[in-house]
């Protein structure tokens, strides 16, 4: 009776352990829950040598909540190491440099995200509008 049973609803594939506990990390980062958050990712970045973007991700947005923003960019800075074209990080690279006071490297990083997405208008509007803040 269970093999018939299994044969019409077979088992969720086991995910990668890179990717095994994001879903969690997600739900207590948009419930708000940091403490247990943090744990999880801490766990996640110890199985996976440090090697989950998710979690460093993640990681980085809490030490930024928290006003920690030089570890906050050394995360970010990590995450586009490991994912190179993925325009969602050097733009967090490029806020946690603009929120450092770094103004002249922020505005290349933003120019480097640009040019790997020209159609994203948030990319584009953010230059401009932080831009325009230190002028």
């Amino acid at each position: 009776c269970s093999l018939i049973f299994l044969s019409f609803f077979p088992l969720a594939p086991e995910l990668p352990i890179l990717e095994r506990q994001n879903w969690l990390i997600h739900l207590h980062y948009i419930r708000k829950d940091y403490e247990a958050c943090k744990a999880v990712i801490k766990e996640q970045l110890q199985e996976t040598q440090g090697l989950c973007e998710y979690a460093l991700y993640v990681q980085a947005l809490i030490f930024r909540l928290e006003g920690n923003i030089q570890e906050s960019l050394e995360l970010f800075q990590k995450c586009a190491i490991l994912s190179p074209q993925c325009v969602d990080n050097l733009k967090q690279v490029a806020r946690s440099l603009f929120l450092l006071g770094k103004h002249k490297a922020a505005t290349e990083v933003y120019n480097e995200a640009a040019k790997l997405n020209q159609k994203d208008w948030v990319t584009v509007f953010s230059f401009v509008r932080r831009r325009s803040a230190i002028t």
